[in-house]
């Protein structure tokens, strides 16, 4: 049975069981069960369970928007498509916040990143400043997005403090839901996008 086995294989069926029984539920064992086998067949191909998550984190990536040789649009779908990547399996959000991605789908997507900022531009650090601003608005979205989609948070109660002691906050309590998460994306781009423009001089 092990000659039947691929790393492919053993990755999409430990997404499927992640996403139906959660990322907690994920044993050698238990992916083995559902895969047929033995969980120590599972070693040839992975050399522990780390390995493994490591592998079902990257493959949430699929590749990224080929250029159109407008940068701005190019910024855009790559936002996109980096927030799709981030919401697409949320049991395994934890894996992606949680790790560095250096696999080639992860990779492809920073190249195709720093494409666009040097089409902008820019060189060195001024690049890399404004990739990481970037990529630190995406992953911040992606979490408060997470969590109030699954939600994380729901056994908080939030109530506007005193408006007494902190009158803006109280003031600005009923706007809080105004925007859809959608909505909010897209401002938010706008805001990191006049940032990089006006690091490049563009």
């Amino acid at each position: 049975m092990r000659g039947e086995l691929t790393r492919d294989g053993i990755v999409r069926a430990a997404l499927r069981l992640v996403t139906e029984e959660g990322l907690a539920k994920l044993t050698m064992r238990r992916l083995g069960t559902e895969l047929g086998v033995e969980g120590m067949a599972l070693y040839h191909h992975f050399r522990n369970k780390d390995e493994l998550l490591q592998a079902l984190a990257e493959s949430v990536f699929e590749d990224p928007p080929p250029p159109t040789g407008d940068w701005r649009a190019d910024f855009r779908a790559l936002s996109h498509a980096g927030r799709a990547a981030l919401n697409r399996y949320p049991e395994v959000f934890p894996l992606l916040v949680s790790r560095p991605l250096t696999g080639k789908p992860a990779l492809r997507h920073r190249e195709a990143q720093y494409a666009v900022l040097h089409a902008m531009g820019l060189r060195d650090e001024r690049l890399l400043d404004a990739s990481r601003t970037w990529g630190s608005f995406l992953l911040g979205y992606a979490v408060v997005e997470h969590e109030a989609r699954t939600g994380t948070r729901s056994g908080l109660d939030w109530s506007p403090p005193p408006a007494a002691e902190f009158p803006l906050i109280s003031a600005l309590d009923r706007f809080q839901g105004a925007r859809t998460f959608d909505e909010q994306f897209e401002i938010g781009l706008d805001h990191v996008l006049a940032a990089i423009e006006n690091l490049a001089g563009a």
